[in-house]
């Protein structure tokens, strides 16, 4: 034990054990603390302190040599990101660096290897090789008649288009087929409309126009009075049934357009009870003034009624032939009749009604037309439409033609540039246009790939068939991936 000595140090008593059991008190240890004495100084050993000063002189040149490093680091950093962004703001640099002339953009030097091609660059090219004149004599060719899928006109179109792909620099070109269920108007039986009795008597024939349809209508015949709906979108008959117009039972008549396809129209009458849907276009949203370009009033205009895309007989799945799969069909397809009309059987029509004013906004401009609900019609008798539609399902073989490009850095990526090809009438407007520039645009990369020029990524040009019942074409191809895929 160390204990406080009197004399100002401490002292240490403690008893130790010898041998045989014997103890004797240990002799006292003090201990002192001695003051420093003023000016003396406390002295390490010096080979310590060279020691330290050497380990203090080589840890300051590791620490420069540290230094140096991070900031050749961070130059070369900074000097290759500034270098990299550089690059990518000169977009007509060519593989030396040097800026390319903006009338030269189009030239040969930009291939793959020559970097990116920027938009100015592509939009450069493509004002060089696009020709307006050869567009208009693909419009003028595709739509010269009527060609929808599985007819004369439609394969005759098609082998065209082949022809000309397999003509032009293309990778590969090839044909993609598929069997889908397809309806047309009847070859023995047309779509009727009558004006009916209350007995249903048969008074007067409203002549229909025979090649006008909507595919995959139901079939059958119904009678119903006839409700004018608008465009038969959910607010118009959310509309009606607010003002107390009698929907169950009646034969809706509807305008073309209002952002609602025949479909959905259809679709939203089924829900709301009624057993028909005549779809007619109307001056105020389709011209029909003779003396102008637009419709005539006798024409109608004809759209399919699926509420889906596809082969509505193969939902899901990949047509082929319809023996290797179970029988099924898309929920999508409606239960109720649909059948186009002109603006002038629209006229007969809606110029006979009765009953309650149409809420504002709904006024087309049918002549002699003064816009009223129905669903009666006036005069003496209760009289009421009766209409038949009688299409036929047939199997048709849809084949789409497909060329590519191949990329050359992702070829396994591609851009689709595609356009439906088939139509019920002439199809100016939608397949005439859209395989016209498809075409001028196959030609002109192809004409870019024998200047130099090769994409990043494949380009694939397709022409689907079966557009005009609801993109038959492109869905079953897109399911062929799809299953490819998933059973892989």
């Amino acid at each position: 034990l160390l204990q406080k000595a009197a004399g100002g140090g401490a002292q240490a008593n403690e008893d130790v054990e010898e041998g045989g059991g014997v103890r004797r008190r240990a002799p006292p240890v003090e201990l002192k603390l001695v003051p420093l004495e003023e000016g003396s100084e406390v002295t390490l050993n010096s080979d310590i302190t060279s020691a330290l000063m050497l380990q203090q002189q080589i840890d300051r040149r590791k620490a420069a040599v540290y230094l140096t490093l991070s900031g050749l680091l961070i130059f070369t950093t900074a000097f290759l990101l500034g270098y990299v962004a550089f690059r990518g703001m000169c977009r007509l640099c060519g593989n030396d660096g040097d800026l390319i002339p903006l009338s030269d953009a189009a030239g040969a030097q930009h291939s793959a290897e020559g970097g990116v091609m920027y938009m100015a660059e592509l939009r450069e090219m493509l004002k060089k090789y696009l020709k307006e004149e050869r567009i208009e004599d693909t419009l003028r060719r595709v739509s010269r008649a009527s060609h929808p899928p599985g007819s004369s006109e439609g394969n005759a179109v098609a082998r065209e288009i082949l022809q000309n792909l397999q003509n032009l620099r293309m990778d590969h070109t090839w044909t993609d087929s598929h069997y889908a269920t397809l309806q047309f108007p009847s070859r023995t039986q047309r779509n009727t409309l009558w004006l009916v009795d209350s007995e249903g008597a048969e008074l007067e024939e409203i002549p229909l126009d025979s090649e006008g349809y909507c595919a995959y209508s139901a079939t059958g015949t119904t009678t119903g009075g006839v409700v004018y709906v608008n465009y038969g979108r959910r607010e118009d008959f959310d509309q009606l049934r607010a003002m107390g117009v009698a929907l169950n039972g009646s034969i809706a008549v509807a305008r073309v357009g209002g952002a609602v396809s025949f479909a959905e129209k259809v679709w939203l009458a089924q829900e709301a009870g009624l057993v028909g849907v005549l779809i007619y276009p109307d001056p105020a949203d389709v011209p029909q003034d003779p003396r102008r370009l637009g419709l005539h009033s006798d024409a109608v205009i004809s759209e399919h009624v699926h509420l889906g895309s596809g082969d509505p007989f193969t939902p899901g799945f990949p047509s082929f032939n319809h023996t290797q799969f179970p029988s099924t069909q898309s929920s999508g397809l409606p239960i109720i009749l649909a059948q186009p009309i002109s603006a002038n059987v629209a006229s007969k029509l809606l110029s006979q009604l009765s009953g309650a004013g149409c809420p504002r906004g709904w006024q087309g401009r049918l002549p002699y037309v003064q816009c009223v609900l129905g669903p009666g019609f006036t005069g003496p008798g209760e009289r009421r439409v009766k209409m038949a539609v009688y299409n036929t399902m047939k199997p048709v073989l849809l084949n789409n033609i497909f060329a590519s490009i191949e990329g050359k850095v992702e070829p396994d990526h591609y851009i689709i540039i595609g356009a439906q090809r088939d139509s019920w009438g002439p199809g100016a407007v939608k397949s005439g246009v859209g395989t016209a520039l498809l075409m001028e645009l196959a030609r002109t990369f192809s004409n870019m790939v024998e200047n130099g020029f090769y994409p990043r990524r494949s380009l694939l040009f397709v022409s689907w068939d079966g557009g005009d019942f609801g993109n038959v074409g492109a869905t079953e191809w897109l399911e062929v991936r799809t299953a490819l895929k998933y059973y892989r």
